[in-house]
């Protein structure tokens, strides 16, 4: 009786999680509510009960991100009016922004037709292949959702399989390669000979009689044997190539999304949070990230792209053609041509590079180039101000928000096709002068844009909003103090790892939005500058590698059914470490001259066991002139 009470709760476990939260932790702002930490102790609570939420999904993620609409004006932490602000701020729209031009792109194949075209300039060796593959969906994921990317690859990536494993008889065993009949694989005459021989005595049926009907046979017996031990090898090679090749896409997805500040969620919670919790500092902006996350993205790549050839290709010739017995003749380009035909008739039938094509290509490079010239802050005028294309209007208006949806909007008004009326009309078009659909549409944005993200991002930023009007955030920096004396290197690495291998169980944006503004507060407890642990956990965010329920990308990838859960764990595990380590090989290199990491900046508060920082401080966390609080 009792297991089968306790099955049937268990089957409503998301109810009982959902109402037993509030209830359990309700204590804590009730102790407080008469003494000077209400007010702390009440925005606790409400970030407890979203962590939780988030954490198991009993609610869907952009519903629990509006928790803090009802929760902060009924425990007094904030108006409701000032909560809803958080939801369309400045970075949310940049978000809006990049995604308008990504559907744009989605909409008329471009995405396809760059994809195809950079597997066609690889070729069809397995691992440039998978160098392709990574390559095409790193470059997409920073622009487009990885979700998206990831969907539009793996299809590709299938029809590629099926014909290189078709070609080399590695998909069904009655079209795998046969044995001569003087029982040669291809080595010598004697090698062959031995391996039959040790096949044979393992056997153990009977001895060797030197005699011409039995030695028939027995070696018709051995021959067989061979055979299926061949048979099964191949298969197995042929299985582990596609575990590989079809890894490699989640795996470029995720590590490309980090690249830039608009690639994935994290990227633009810490921008709130650095705007909320340090309201007087520089902000980073698209070049600011771009400058640190770009490289930091081909670093993690190279070194996800040599792990999964490690594990899957099972080839040790990885940067030349060395032929070894491991991987005889895998090193020869573009062997299967098969593989290369099934691009090549992709690439062909999306036909000539179309009009709409050639508007949202100018648009997209339009794009980044605005956002990397707006505010080129490595250059300084007469006037003291940055060199830039926004010198021209009042200082601090033009975002990157504002550039993004500039170009969003001119999406909306540009035709689909070429002008037909009076002076731009070709001599042989006999169609009536109209004016032609636009390259984008509401009705396609509708069905495109993912409007949950565009919550799930507020509510992350009324979270760290929150934290810091409650004073949370004060209480929390206080409370770090006593990691001063830690090595910050050690600190980052420590906070890094945590981080990752949460999100192998939460939403990434979701994750951030809960550690960002506590690691940022950490920062200023153990007087490090507050990017020097805020950057790399932001981006570890996106290093979910070892289950299908850490990111879409993943999950599209194990929906196939050629990865088990088993081989994305054993593969993700080591490259989440790998990837860290190029975070902290990052961070401690070209990010502490690119961000000044080694002086504590002057917009930030540094408070270490009774004393506040008022000067700067090296990257080690000693203070370099320091006064009495």
């Amino acid at each position: 009786m009792a297991p089968r009470i306790v099955k049937e709760l268990l089957s409503f476990w998301k109810s009982i999680v959902f109402l037993l939260t509030p209830v359990l932790l309700c204590p804590l702002p009730i102790y407080f509510a008469s003494t000077q930490y209400s007010k702390i102790a009440a925005c606790a609570y409400a970030v407890i009960i979203m962590a939780v939420y988030w954490t198991t999904e009993v609610l869907p993620l952009a519903v629990t991100a509006l928790l803090p609409i009802i929760l902060f004006p009924m425990l007094g932490v904030q108006s409701s009016k000032d909560v809803c602000i958080n939801y369309l701020k400045d970075n949310n729209f940049l978000f809006v922004g990049g995604l308008l031009v990504a559907v744009a792109i989605e909409k008329w194949n471009l995405h396809k037709r760059i994809a195809l075209r950079v597997l066609l300039t690889v070729g069809s060796e397995p691992r440039w292949l998978m160098l392709g593959m990574m390559s095409a969906t790193a470059f997409l994921s920073m622009w487009i959702s990885n979700t998206a990317t990831t969907a539009m690859m793996v299809p590709i990536a299938q029809a590629i399989l099926t014909e290189l494993l078709r070609e080399t008889g590695k998909d069904k065993p009655e079209e795998r390669r046969m044995l001569p009949p003087d029982g040669k694989t291809g080595g010598g005459e004697d090698g062959e000979a031995l391996k039959l021989k040790e096949i044979r005595m393992e056997e153990g049926d009977h001895d060797f009689v030197e005699d011409d009907t039995t030695m028939a046979e027995d070696q018709e017996l051995l021959l067989h044997h061979l055979q299926k031990q061949l048979q099964s090898s191949s298969a197995d090679s042929g299985d582990r190539m596609s575990k590989g090749l079809l890894l490699c896409i989640c795996y470029a997805a995720n590590i490309g999304g980090t690249a830039t500040l608009t690639g994935t969620g994290p990227n633009l919670v810490i921008t709130q949070a650095v705007d909320t919790l340090f309201p007087n500092g520089p902000g980073i902006d698209f070049v600011t990230w771009f400058s640190f996350g770009f490289p930091a993205m081909i670093l993690a790549l190279l070194l996800a792209w040599i792990w999964l050839q490690c594990m899957f290709l099972d080839c040790s010739c990885l940067l030349g053609c060395i032929k070894q017995r491991g991987c005889k003749g895998r090193c020869k380009r573009d062997r299967d041509n098969a593989a290369y035909k099934v691009i090549r008739r992709q690439y062909d039938e999306l036909g000539p590079v179309s009009f709409p094509e050639k508007v949202v290509l100018l648009h997209f490079v339009l794009l980044v180039l605005l956002w990397f010239f707006r505010d080129m802050k490595f250059v300084k005028l007469e006037n003291g101000r940055a060199a830039g294309w926004t010198y021209f209007f009042v200082k601090g208006y033009m975002t990157d928000a504002a550039t993004g949806i500039m170009v969003a909007i001119f999406l909306f008004f540009w035709p689909s096709k070429p002008p037909n009326f009076m002076c731009c009309r070709q001599k042989r078009d006999t169609r009536p002068a109209e004016p032609a659909p636009p390259i984008l549409d509401w009705a396609t944005v509708h069905q495109k844009m993912p409007w949950s993200v565009v919550i799930l991002l507020g509510g992350g930023f009324a979270l760290a909003d929150g934290v810091k009007v409650s004073g949370l955030s004060m209480w929390l920096s206080e409370a770090f103090t006593s990691l001063a004396g830690v090595p910050p290197a050690v600190v980052a690495l420590v906070v890094s790892i945590i981080v990752a291998f949460i999100t192998e169980f939460t939403s990434n944006v979701s994750t951030a939005s809960i550690f960002l503004p506590i690691i940022g507060k950490m920062a200023e407890g153990i007087c490090v500058h507050p990017y020097y642990l805020m950057i790399p956990a932001t981006i570890a965010c996106s290093f979910a590698f070892m289950l299908p329920v850490a990111t879409p990308p993943n999950a599209i990838v194990f929906s196939y059914g050629r990865i088990k859960v088993f081989d994305m764990a054993k593969c993700g595990f080591m490259l989440n470490l790998g990837c860290i380590l190029v975070l902290t090989f990052a961070i401690n290199t070209y990010g502490i001259p690119l961000y000044g990491l080694s002086t504590f900046p002057s917009w930030a508060t540094c408070a270490a066991g009774g004393v506040t920082l008022l000067g700067p401080a090296n990257v080690t966390g000693l203070p370099a002139n320091v006064t009495l609080g």
